[in-house]
């Protein structure tokens, strides 16, 4: 998990409480982490920053997680790797995720190590992708 310490990671939540603790725990853990508290928030960060792997809720009181990580798609491709949290378990609400461009998806609440882990492997196959689109290795 060295390597995600050049990561960049946003986390679009509008549960405040959810998104400090697990922000408190990741930065504990030096991890470059930004927060967004709404959808619209965390699309006009994504828009002026680069990032390397979204945290995304699906259930917010702006915008719909899945119109966020859509418009996401269109601004940088594929570019960045997503994460889909959501705090209901339906089988439709994980495969319209992955529809819209998710790499993965994670039911709330999740453990803390299990979502590290999950950046993690998402960041690895993130970073052997760019390496193979650029021959001269940028990670």
């Amino acid at each position: 998990m060295n390597t995600l310490q050049s990561c960049q990671i946003l986390f679009v939540d509008d549960e405040e409480e959810f998104l400090s603790t697990l922000v408190k725990f990741l930065r504990r853990k030096k991890l470059n982490v930004a927060t967004a508290n709404s959808g619209m928030a965390g699309l006009d960060w994504f828009t002026k920053n680069p990032v390397d792997i979204v945290v995304l809720d699906i259930k917010m009181s702006d915008l719909d997680g899945l119109d966020v990580l859509r418009k996401m798609r269109e601004l940088k491709g594929e570019d960045f790797g997503v994460i889909i949290l959501s705090g209901h378990a339906h089988t439709d609400i994980a495969m319209n995720a992955m529809r819209a461009g998710a790499n993965d998806f994670l039911l709330k609440p999740c453990a803390v190590d299990e979502l590290l882990e999950r950046i993690d492997m998402l960041y690895e196959r993130l970073l052997e992708r760019r390496c193979a689109c650029d021959p001269g290795g940028r990670p």
